[in-house]
């Protein structure tokens, strides 16, 4: 998770040593700070201009360099200031006098929202998912349950569920191989001893004569279930589960259950007393993320469902996650 050691010449000013142990503590934690270790070091040489005192951070100083350039994008504008807010929170929580600039909210490309679905709707779907009728050509009322359960037990993106042989699961420690996904990177995943006991089961009534190249989800002329198989059935069960669909681009998508093992997992770890500086990197890892910066949307995303989570990001160093819109 520890991003390749950045090149801190160009740092300047009175705040250098502060801006590099800053940056230290970022990419330490597994963030890919390269960029916003830029606008800091533009940050650094703007700070000459001033006299500065016990590394105090001035109103006179942040109000200068947060204002909007004549030329300048809204997503630049805003990525300088949440910068430097983020900044301004490690200097103050390291006892300096730090001016906290207003946040200004990112811009939202995506406008859809996760369904995080909750236990009650998961026990319906899944409960529906054991009435699946047995067909003489397919062996759907076997696959599909399981493959669901995957998704939302571990957290995996369908395209990994679809393309899993019988060779990467480990059925006998409970660990599953994800070769070269999204990001071309292979990773493992442990399943929760339930999940892998009804994984064995599925094995005994699917594959008696197969072998370990063959797919574990595959369909009665041995080929892999295709994504569009899958999603097909799972609004089919979703509206005998009595759980609304909003049509199409507004969910619940199958990438729904990732998410919702995300929150979940998040929120579980948080009760654990894992703090969170540790909690989201372990998901990250898990989840298969590029960065942690990846990852963190998910604490949106469980302050809606969990609100109480807010009181644990406010109490273990905020300065060191992104900020997020809780609605």
């Amino acid at each position: 998770m520890c991003s390749k050691q950045y090149n801190f010449e160009g740092f300047v000013g009175n705040f250098r040593e502060l801006m590099i142990q800053f940056v230290q503590l970022k990419q330490s934690l597994g963030f890919d700070y390269t960029t916003d270790a830029e606008i800091l070091k533009r940050f650094s040489k703007f700070t000459m201009k001033f006299t500065i005192k016990n590394h105090a951070l001035t109103k006179e100083i942040v109000d200068a360099w947060t204002e909007k350039r004549p030329t300048e994008r809204e997503a630049t504008w805003g990525n300088r200031i949440n910068n430097l807010r983020q900044f301004a929170k490690f200097l103050s929580e390291l006892g300096y006098n730090a001016y906290i600039p207003v946040r200004r909210a990112k811009i939202n490309r995506q406008s859809y929202v996760p369904h995080i679905f909750t236990p009650e709707q998961l026990r319906r779907f899944f409960a529906e998912c054991e009435n699946i009728k047995p067909h003489p050509l397919s062996n759907k009322h076997l696959v599909l349950p399981a493959i669901y359960l995957l998704l939302y037990g571990c957290g995996l993106r369908i395209s990994e569920a679809v393309a899993l042989k019988l060779k990467d699961v480990d059925l006998k420690h409970g660990i599953i191989t994800i070769h070269g996904s999204k990001l071309n990177k292979d990773r493992l995943i442990p399943m929760s001893p339930s999940l892998t006991r009804y994984m064995r089961t599925y094995f005994l009534r699917m594959h008696a004569v197969s072998t370990p190249g063959d797919y574990f989800f595959m369909k009665r002329d041995k080929t892999a279930f295709a994504s569009s198989t899958v999603y097909k059935n799972f609004r089919k069960i979703l509206w005998r589960s009595g759980i609304s669909h909003g049509g199409k681009g507004k969910g619940p998508r199958l990438h729904d259950f990732r998410h919702t093992f995300a929150v979940y997992s998040l929120n579980h770890m948080v009760r654990q007393k894992i703090e969170l500086y540790c909690a989201l990197p372990i998901l990250s890892t898990y989840l298969g993320h590029a960065s942690i910066e990846a990852t963190e949307r998910y604490l949106r995303l469980t302050a809606e469902v969990y609100p109480e989570i807010l009181n644990a990001v406010s109490r273990t160093c905020a300065y060191i996650f992104p900020e997020v819109n809780i609605k």
